[in-house]
């Protein structure tokens, strides 16, 4: 099941690749203060832009698909995804790169 969650979300770290090396951990935080934790899957790039794939750690039956938009140097933003067409696509576009999986 491909779910999308929440409203616009920031990462709490510079970028989205400064994970827990050991986990794979991500902790987001929504603009109204509320945090999540998830599982770091993938971060691709999908018809010139990017996005991130992530498991819910209260969740292991929901991805979440997120597009990451760069604030600056520094920080990205993570905002759900508007299309499901678009959500299918970057969902089977992760499969495909993942198969071993």
């Amino acid at each position: 099941m491909i779910n999308q969650k929440g409203q616009k979300m920031m990462s709490e770290e510079n970028n989205v690749m400064d994970l827990d090396a050991e986990e794979n951990i991500i902790e987001l935080e929504d603009l109204d203060g509320n945090k999540a934790s998830f599982e770091f899957l993938d971060y691709l790039d999908y018809q010139g832009k990017s996005y991130v794939v992530l498991l819910p750690l209260d969740d292991d039956s929901t991805v979440v698909i997120l597009e990451a938009v760069p604030l600056d140097d520094e920080l990205e933003q993570y905002i759900p995804l508007e299309s499901d067409d678009l959500l299918q696509e970057v969902f089977a576009e992760f499969k495909r790169r993942n198969e071993e999986l």
